[in-house]
């Protein structure tokens, strides 16, 4: 079971907040209460908590000041803010501590009680995979189904999708990040939820590149948050391309992009772009793949095709003179592997284009 801890300083607040949630449904137990940081120490000093929920504002002790003293003091402890504050400030400082979620006391009524637990219980039932900067990451994994909570088709979706957001390839890959930000704005979740993913996602960020890009955010719907995520993704690109460090493997293949794509159609070697970023070749191809989830040479042919793509749609050249554009001399060579990369040939693709079926971005 897990172990719950409830700290506020509203006594209503604490004991409805207790009774209303379906704590047995989710393996879950609360085993206290307290009224502010300072208690909630004292008890932690007596008693187990493997979770706990936490107001920001409080006497004695506010929940931020909480959460820096027990990172330090119990390190496996888990946390989720429940505040009336949703300030963008307040929420991006709490992701960047580790906390698991922020739930609006406003909007705690119109939210699935169910839902809300769920999804907690399946990050604490995480399991470890390497990030990009081979440091420990909770991923969300399906329970047994006997254990379950079976939610709605969109649920199951936004899980499949927010593991894919997990991966961090989108930072990387242009296609994933263009494909994910797509069925964002489609998913029919919470844009909360979606900007709380966000947030803990640039947070862990910030850890890998040594690099920090600031927003504010005045999104109040999945679209505006998305282009949002768009906005800091942009940021981060021009701070790697002005910066001079090669020592951060992250920000190295970010590099490295770059100059595939600034590249790409000339010839091209995986040698050239491992010695552009000051790796070995085989050291290069092992975080390319890991961090891409590419192979180089995939990669390339893949910026090759996005770059006819954008000629065919922008210009009114031979389909030969394309191919050239994009590095291939011989043009049925490049229409079979745009056929490969797209299930159209790069004539049909022109057309359909042309035909305003296809929406390129």
């Amino acid at each position: 079971m897990i172990r719950v801890l409830i700290v506020d300083d509203d006594k209503l607040a604490r004991k409805g907040f207790i009774s209303i949630m379906p704590w047995s449904n989710h393996d879950m137990v609360v085993v206290g209460e307290a009224a502010n940081g300072a208690k909630a120490l004292e008890f932690m000093e007596q008693h187990e908590v493997d979770l706990m929920f936490v107001d920001l504002s409080m006497p004695v002790m506010s929940g931020m000041e909480l959460l820096q003293v027990t990172r330090q003091r119990f390190p496996g402890l888990r946390s989720v803010i429940l505040s009336f504050h949703e300030e963008f400030e307040n929420v991006q400082t709490a992701y960047r501590m580790g906390v698991l979620d922020y739930i609006s006391k406003v909007r705690l009524e119109s939210e699935d009680d169910e839902q809300i637990l769920h999804r907690i219980q399946q990050q604490m039932a995480g399991e470890v995979i390497l990030r990009p900067s081979s440091k420990p990451l909770v991923l969300e994994k399906p329970l047994p189904a006997s254990e379950q909570n079976v939610g709605s088709l969109e649920e199951e979706e936004w899980s499949e999708l927010e593991q894919e957001w997990r991966t961090h390839y989108w930072l990387f890959n242009e296609p994933v990040f263009q494909r994910l930000c797509k069925q964002t704005v489609a998913t029919k979740i919470s844009f909360r939820r979606v900007e709380g993913l966000f947030m803990r996602l640039l947070s862990q960020l910030e850890t890998d590149l040594t690099l920090r890009a600031e927003l504010r955010s005045d999104a109040d719907d999945i679209r505006s948050t998305v282009e949002w995520l768009r906005d800091y993704r942009t940021r981060v690109y021009a701070q790697v391309a002005a910066s001079a460090d090669f020592t951060n493997t992250t920000t190295s293949i970010l590099k490295a992009v770059l100059f595939i794509r600034e590249q790409a159609s000339n010839t091209l070697h995986a040698e050239d772009v491992a010695d552009h970023v000051h790796m070995s070749r085989s050291y290069f191809s092992q975080c390319f793949k890991k961090l891409t989830g590419s192979t180089f040479n995939d990669y390339l042919k893949q910026e090759r095709i996005r770059a006819a793509e954008r000629l065919l749609c922008e210009t009114n050249q031979s389909i030969a003179w394309v191919a050239h554009a994009v590095g291939y001399n011989d043009s049925k060579y490049f229409s079979q592997l745009f056929y490969e990369q797209t299930r159209l040939l790069p004539s049909e693709f022109r057309a359909q284009f042309i035909g305003g079926k296809i929406d390129y971005n």
